[in-house]
Formats: structure tokens, sequence, C-alpha cells
């Protein structure tokens, strides 16, 4: 329901605009894989490497959409590293089972993705800190996925993942929005 909702707002703006801009069909695609990625994890069966493969491809799409807004360096590119230290942190904790799952270059590559797209977000020139707050939401849902997935190996964070998940994705897509003119 969230993706279907910011797909929504994402292409009334877009019509409200006079037409979809780039940035607006990055977004839109974003939201479409997510949506897929969602599906696939929701699935019962495993799932989990066309989910992971979906989200990829979401992050990728936000990735190009954040990269044409970047520009603020200072504070942020502390966070940034923060972000980059996460990443390699949550990856050794990781490594074990995913040798066991033979998961190490998917769960590699997508993490290095996901956390290029939230320094892009943390870096990027927008008037609010609503993406970059989004971003990291994203990557704290996945983060809890990852935990559930090779270290505690059960179901038990899905509730917060799916509030942080959604919150993920409202606060990105708002931070795209809000704040800007129109034809911005």
């Amino acid at each position: 329901l969230p993706m279907a909702i910011a797909m929504v707002f994402v292409a009334a703006r877009a019509m409200a605009a006079g037409g979809i801009t780039q940035n607006d069909a990055l977004l839109l695609a974003a939201q479409l894989f997510s949506l897929g990625g969602d599906v696939f994890l929701m699935l019962p069966g495993n799932y989990f490497i066309p989910g992971l493969a979906s989200f990829l491809v979401a992050h990728l799409c936000y990735l190009g959409a954040l990269l044409r807004l970047r520009g603020r360096s200072g504070p942020r590119l502390a966070g940034a590293a923060v972000v980059v230290a996460a990443v390699v942190g949550m990856l050794l904790w990781f490594w074990p089972r995913l040798l066991d799952q033979g998961l190490v270059i998917p769960v590699t590559v997508y993490m290095a993705v996901l956390g290029a797209m939230v320094c892009a977000a943390l870096l990027a020139r927008l008037p609010t800190p609503w993406t970059a707050m989004g971003a990291v939401c994203f990557a704290v849902s996945d983060g809890m996925i990852g935990t559930g997935q090779f270290v505690l190996q059960s179901h038990a964070l899905e509730v917060p993942i799916w509030w942080v998940y959604a919150a993920s994705q409202v606060l990105i897509t708002a931070g795209f929005f809000f704040g800007r003119r129109t034809g911005d």
C-alpha cells in the first residue's frame, strides 16, 4: 500500500507539473521495483534472491535520481563515512552465513549499492532531510532483514521491518517533492 500511494503521488505530481521529468521516471521505476521486491518477499517459499534483485534495481534507480542532485559535503560526508563503516560491519557479521548459503556475491553487491544510495541521499541537495532519513530507514529495514535471515534465522523482526520500510519509502518520496517548486 505505501508503494502504491507513493507511485500515485509521483504520477499525479508529474501530471500537474505538465510532464514526467527524468527524476520522476527514476522514482516511479524505483517504486515499481520496490513493489516487486515486496511481492517476492511476501510470497510463500524462498524468493529471497528475486526480491533482492528487485530491490537492487530499485536502489539503482534511486541512486540515479539522487546523483543528479549531488552537492553537499561537510558534516554529511561524515555521515556517509558512517554508512560505509556500517555496511562493511554488517557484511562481516553476515559473512559466515553468506558463505554457507552461497550468497556472498549477490548480498555483497546489494549492500554496496544500498550503501551508495544512502550516501547519495545524505549528500543530495534537497530542501528537507526526509529523503536522507528515508534512505537510512531503508538501510535499517534491510539490516533487520539480513539479521533475521543470516544471524537469527527467524522471522522475529518482520513487524518492525515492514514499519521501518514503509516509513523509508514515504520519507524518500516526500523528500524529493516537499519544499521544492513544481518545475524543479
